[in-house]
């Protein structure tokens, strides 16, 4: 089963929170009954372009869905 968009803006929220402050979940978007969805993200305080990005990830299980999450969030950040 997957995870319903209410939830993974939950979990994803919580986990941006988690891992720092500065990012924002903004919006999350699936199509029909895709087993990944988009976040938009921005980045608080960001001086260097992009200060917003998308982030695909999977809706399949929340432990998925957590890694995946930290893993894409150290990414934007790094960049």
């Amino acid at each position: 089963m997957t995870l319903s968009i209410d939830r993974i803006e939950a979990i994803s929220r919580a986990v941006a929170q988690e891992y720092d402050p500065r990012l924002a979940v903004v919006s999350v978007a699936s199509r029909g009954g895709s087993a990944r969805v988009e976040l938009l993200v921005t980045i608080d305080g960001c001086q260097q372009e992009p200060c917003v990005v998308m982030v695909n990830v999977t809706r399949a299980d929340q432990r998925a869905l957590e890694d995946e999450l930290r893993e894409k969030f150290r990414d934007a950040l790094d960049r």
